[in-house]
């Protein structure tokens, strides 16, 4: 009875060394007790671990621990930016469980990739933020994070597949917008012909002053399908380039150096001559704001068909000249101001009410009695 009674005191504190761990002073290894000299890095910080791949872990946990009855000892990490695979131990039998803290998906180039890297690189792109801004926001939840480099190259592949995403699709809506003027019987000279809307904008407010911005934008949207059928950019700056990298090791995206006032001139006439090429289609009418350089421009340099462009004035712009017209009469006459007169709550009525008589008038039939009507309608105020 002696005998046995020690044995189990043996085995219990035996067992009670081995769960025993404790960090050295530096919080960088965790020894284990029982005697075993092997160092064994200490896991520190927080992981992003997809649920799935938790349960999996945890029902390989379970079923192991039950045939066996060892302890589980976390044994290291093997990092890859965002994710990890981290490793365990059988106290016991020394098996090793693993741990994957994402899945892995096909990227953009079709090679397997962490998908929380992809994400997390995705998310920063479309909010305009970078490696650096990736590496604070989670360095302030002791998440680790990939490397520069890595994050640049999957930048330039996820850029890729959204280009050639968006190609695919402005290729979609251009063959849905001549299937529609086909239907209709919507031609020039045999082309299936299309009204289209055209607009640009600046990366720097430039409405009516200093017309110097680094970046401008164009786009070209199909009337009756709503969606994108052209989109061009025009950059007069790169920073690569001012802090003097060669050409040849990074992707220049500087390509004008004329005035800014001109970029969305250039690109919707780039997106009127490409189109006959690239859809099949001709934009006969579009719709714009007041600036008649576009126009202008379109007639003279796209060949073959560019006499039949016609322009229609967009209602929006039409309005906010309309406001504009009212804010300088009050500015120049002043003695239309006060109570009873041109307040700034009458402007704005008065704005509202002919954006209201357009789109009314816009459903007449007959055009030339809608333009008579509406201008009566502006006349009533």
């Amino acid at each position: 009875m002696g005998n046995k009674k020690n044995k189990c005191s043996h085995y219990n504190s035996h067992r009670h060394a081995f769960k025993k761990r404790v960090h050295y002073a530096n919080k960088k290894y965790l020894v284990d007790t029982h005697g075993s000299t092997e160092k064994i890095a200490a896991l520190e910080g927080s992981r992003i671990i997809n649920l799935d791949k938790l349960q999996q872990y945890m029902n390989n946990l379970k079923v192991h621990t039950t045939q066996c009855g060892g302890d589980i000892i976390l044994t290291g990490e093997k990092k890859g930016g965002l994710a990890s695979i981290i490793s365990s131990k059988c106290s016991q039998c020394n098996h090793v469980i693993k741990l994957d803290t994402s899945r892995k998906v096909k990227g953009p180039r079709g090679y397997l990739r962490w998908e929380c890297n992809l994400a997390a690189v995705w998310g920063q792109m479309s909010t305009g933020g970078g490696h650096s801004t990736l590496q604070e926001s989670m360095g302030t939840l002791g998440v680790p994070v990939m490397a520069e480099r890595h994050f640049i190259n999957t930048e330039r592949d996820i850029g890729h597949f959204w280009q050639k995403q968006l190609q695919e699709s402005m290729i979609q809506a251009g063959k849905e917008e001549k299937r529609l003027a086909e239907e209709r019987g919507d031609f020039c000279e045999g082309v299936p012909a299309i009204t289209v809307i055209v607009d640009g904008g600046w990366s720097k407010r430039s409405h009516r002053h200093s017309y110097n911005a680094k970046s401008g934008v164009g786009i070209i949207i199909g009337y009756a399908t709503r969606k994108l059928l052209h989109i061009g950019v025009r950059n007069k700056y790169c920073t690569a380039c001012t802090q003097g990298i060669p050409l040849d090791q990074h992707t220049c995206y500087k390509n004008w150096d004329k005035s800014s006032s001109e970029m969305e001139t250039d690109i919707i006439l780039e997106g009127f001559q490409q189109a006959e090429r690239v859809h099949g289609v001709r934009y006969k009418r579009f719709v714009g704001d007041g600036d008649s350089s576009v126009h202008l421009t379109l007639i003279a340099n796209v060949s073959g068909w560019g006499r039949h462009i016609e322009k229609l004035e967009c209602a929006n712009h039409a309005c906010k000249c309309y406001r504009s017209g009212l804010e300088k009469l009050v500015q120049n006459k002043p003695h239309y101001k006060g109570r009873g007169r041109l307040t700034q709550r009458m402007r704005c009525r008065l704005t509202s009410s002919a954006r209201c008589a357009i789109k009314m008038r816009s459903k007449e039939s007959d055009i030339a009695k809608a333009v008579k009507l509406l201008e009566q309608d502006l006349q009533n105020g």
